[in-house]
């Protein structure tokens, strides 16, 4: 009670158990718009992430044996199947949509975490309920974007440093307000301050609040701890976990079936108690092997990991709907009125839209660059390659050469005698080929004596 100081709430009547004052009602934290934002953003996420699933747009989906059987059950069934084309197109889109929601229900998640705690001291128990459920969104939001995420986000380490310090701030606010809630008469005071039932609660935890906190704090924690690890290059972890415990194992039934082996070649009673005992315990480690090989198959499964989403966003639903299920008769105010905080949650619904139109022009522009260069690689075609030629070829070439300056020298030759005996008359167009010729030979012949020299 000392952290209100004057503010602290009069909590003589709830300890008398007199406490019959009617909810205030609070439209920012229970209001319409507020819970519809955080539902509607979770399940657009949760939709997304499914077709991503179902489509293959998802990396990471083949090494897994339950996601491939999954996508190709679904093609069968459904005959849709994306071109390679279009799945470089959409996975892009696909990637951004999530990281984009996720980011948003990370920071609207914390902030609204922190708004309960700040208002401890005046906050009811029931708001204080519907700011846990609405921070339980939050963080079904974010399990979904890890799921679909890994490979990008292992591609990415600074995006993903920074991710999971915001996620474990979540985390540690929302353990601490579900322990909050496991007072024994949590349920029994919805109308009272909480801060009343805070004082004290770790002598009172107990009773149905109690065993709802602990199945809550067990599924966070375990669904935290397999989407966070799956987020770093766990070597280590699957060899301690995974490969050693199978190679025991494998190593335990390949020593059981030599011994079985064995004992079936001896003779008598001894031949037949052997087989009575071996027999059972390599059908028991077989079984066991494939069972804990299943086991890491279904903990590493981005479609078993969306369906337990899928889950958490149900649950959430029905919490959140049970919760605010107060007649309108014992409330002060109307928490179905509109105001600022309600407006601007809605208003922030419109960001999907945005960030979808943002994300599908700039991936369209991507691939108009892409074909554009394509088409004019294709149009101007590869550099002509001139073969190298070999020595032989060479050769022949320069004798081809010095035949044919041969032949050029002896009819320079011929044309100078015949000019030497012979005379010219006028310039009529008989004459002028032979003119012609005996110039075009004497140049020849100039050009092969300078080139012998």
């Amino acid at each position: 009670m000392s952290l209100c100081g004057q503010a602290a709430p009069n909590c003589t009547l709830w300890s008398e158990g007199k406490d019959d004052s009617k909810y205030q009602a609070d439209p920012d934290i229970a209001g319409v718009g507020v819970i519809s934002a955080f539902a509607v953003n979770s399940f657009v996420t949760i939709a997304i992430a499914v077709a991503g699933l179902l489509f293959g747009l998802v990396r990471g989906l083949e090494d897994n044996a339950i996601d491939r059987l999954v996508i190709s059950q679904f093609q069968k069934v459904s005959f849709l199947q994306l071109k390679k084309k279009r799945f470089e197109f959409w996975q892009p889109i696909m990637e951004s949509l999530v990281l984009a929601l996720s980011d948003q229900q990370l920071l609207v998640g914390i902030s609204i975490l922190i708004t309960g705690f700040i208002k401890h001291c005046s906050i009811s128990v029931n708001h204080f309920t519907i700011v846990t459920d609405l921070a339980w969104f939050s963080s079904s939001t974010n399990m979904t974007a890890l799921s679909v995420l890994q490979v990008y986000l292992l591609e990415h380490p600074p995006l993903r440093n920074w991710r999971v310090c915001l996620m474990l701030v979540i985390f540690v606010f929302l353990i601490v307000a579900l322990v909050l809630q496991g007072h024994r008469e949590w349920t029994n005071s919805w109308n009272s301050p909480a801060q009343c039932l805070f004082d004290g609660f770790l002598v009172n935890l107990g009773g149905e609040p109690a065993m709802w906190m602990t199945l809550q704090i067990s599924a966070l924690i375990c669904n935290y701890s397999f989407s966070i690890l799956g987020l770093f290059d766990s070597g280590k972890f699957d060899y301690l976990f995974f490969e050693k415990p199978v190679r025991r194992m494998e190593r335990s039934i390949a020593k059981l079936q030599k011994k079985k082996e064995t004992s079936i070649s001896k003779e008598g009673w001894q031949s037949y108690t052997s087989s009575v005992l071996l027999l059972p315990a390599w059908v028991l480690v077989s079984i066991a092997r494939k069972a804990y090989i299943s086991l890491a198959a279904i903990v590493n499964s981005i479609a078993i990991n969306l369906c337990l989403d899928i889950f958490f966003f149900v649950f959430g639903i029905w919490s959140i709907i049970s919760d605010r299920n107060i007649p309108r008769s014992e409330m002060i105010g109307n928490e179905n009125e509109w105001g600022f905080g309600q407006i601007v949650q809605v208003l922030l619904l419109a960001s999907i839209i945005l960030n979808f139109k943002d994300c599908y022009t700039k991936q369209s522009a991507k691939q108009l660059r892409h074909t554009k260069q394509s088409r004019q690689a294709s149009s101007t075609g590869p550099p002509i390659q001139r073969q190298p030629q070999s020595d032989d070829a060479t050769a022949e070439q320069s004798e081809d050469s010095e035949d044919s300056q041969s032949a050029d020298v002896t009819l320079v030759k011929a044309d100078i005698e015949a000019g030497g005996h012979g005379e010219t008359t006028g310039n009529s167009p008989q004459d002028a080929p032979a003119g012609h010729s005996l110039v075009r030979r004497t140049a020849t012949l100039t050009e092969v004596v300078t080139t012998a020299d």
